[in-house]
């Protein structure tokens, strides 16, 4: 078969690893995996304290930008959703003021990307709002809600009902948050319609700033849920894997990409032999949208080269009949339950990033990064570990 074939395409399991997105585990190579998850779910846990609102917040912006509808589905993936949060969320922080989202996961996830959220779903199984600080324990942010009644929580507020949802709806909340009015600014438009979105207007560089964020109280971000954190347990516990060092995740995106990075399997091995060396690692865990026969060709490969350790497929895995059944008799999931998990790709694709998270280090073969070697692991062109942070990680 042809290797640069176009039947290569996937457009469900399209993974593309950029830089900046979860923050990973800070420890030696003794820590079980048990300890670095039980820290990170303290990083995560409810915060009482609002640092950069201590006054409250008795502002609202409610977002309704939600194109289409579960029967006319015209939803994004993943990652779009979480970025227009963050950008949404950094308003907010601005105005003093939470987010009351009309938007549910199984409106507002694409199933063109394989989304089909459950309708029970809701968006703390999929990430959680926090603030950034220069400590490495990080604290829930309570900012986003989606279950709030409107007509209630709103009465008696001013109300910025501006159609395009824009800049000058912006300075008007900005106004009147300074004369100690409350309000509650109605965002009809998809955030990246309106003229909040430019080269200067995105998170994390918005030019309209007018405050000061510091080490301590810095700005707002998503982090992974406990819910997903669950499951990545789960599974490492299922591959017999106990400590971070035994195990190193490996992307190699297919596709699109074969153009722009070479990803056939004697190019992957010698890959591998120069970016984990000598290195006492057991396992590599890949996440691929290859075809069944490039798979089988990979891990022919991988067995003959390296026949100290072991290659799984993480997709295969994670969709195993056996996994499933596990996950399901663990009482972990919300909605998510019994087939609706193998349906949500979003959900999955979130779950396995916590697995890259809780590596060794991560290698990367794709359109973003494409070295011939990544001795320990691949950096982002800062020079920053890839594994450290992974906010551009596409679904």
């Amino acid at each position: 078969m042809n290797e640069n074939s176009k039947e290569e395409e996937n457009a469900v399991n399209v993974i593309d690893i950029k830089t900046e997105e979860l923050e990973f585990k800070e420890a030696d190579d003794q820590t079980s995996l048990k300890e670095l998850f039980d820290q990170k779910r303290k990083s995560i846990q409810p915060n009482d304290m609002d640092c950069f609102c201590p006054n409250g917040r008795n502002n609202w912006i409610h977002f309704t930008g939600c194109p289409g509808s579960v029967d006319n589905n015209a939803g994004a993936g993943i990652k779009d959703r979480e970025n227009i949060l963050r950008n949404l969320m950094w308003y907010a922080d601005e105005l003093c003021a939470n987010i009351a989202l009309s938007c549910s996961p199984e409106v507002w996830l694409s199933q063109k990307h394989g989304c089909y959220a459950p309708h029970s779903a809701t968006w703390d199984a999929y990430f959680t709002p926090v603030r950034n600080s220069e400590d490495t324990i990080k604290k829930k942010a309570n900012i986003l809600f989606w279950d709030i009644d409107a007509e209630s929580t709103f009465e008696g507020l001013q109300v910025i009902d501006d159609q395009t949802a824009g800049i000058a709806a912006y300075e008007e909340g900005r106004q009147l948050h300074s004369e100690g009015t409350p309000f509650v600014w109605n965002f009809y438009r998809d955030f990246w319609g309106t003229n909040l979105y430019t080269k200067d207007h995105i998170w994390p560089n918005q030019n309209l700033n007018h405050r000061e964020y510091t080490d301590t109280c810095d700005i707002l971000d998503l982090d992974t849920s406990e819910e997903l954190l669950n499951i990545g347990e789960l599974a490492l516990q299922e591959m017999n894997i106990k400590y971070s060092n035994e195990f190193v995740t490996l992307h190699l995106r297919r596709g699109d990409a074969m153009e722009s990075c070479n990803t056939r399997p004697d190019t992957v091995r010698e890959y591998l032999k120069c970016s984990i060396g000598t290195d006492d690692v057991r396992k590599v865990i890949v996440l691929t949208n290859g075809k069944k026969w490039y798979t089988e060709n990979l891990m022919s490969m991988f067995s003959a080269e390296f026949p100290d350790k072991e290659m799984i497929l993480l997709d295969e895995f994670i969709e195993s009949e056996s996994f499933v059944e596990k996950l399901n008799k663990s009482n972990i999931l919300s909605s998510h339950t019994g087939k609706k998990f193998l349906n949500d790709n979003c959900f999955v694709f979130s779950a396995e990033k916590v697995l890259i998270s809780m590596s060794r280090y991560h290698l990367e073969r794709g359109r973003m990064h494409c070295e011939s070697c990544d001795r320990g692991g691949s950096i982002n062109s800062n020079g920053s570990a890839l594994n450290r942070s992974l906010r551009n990680l596409e679904d």
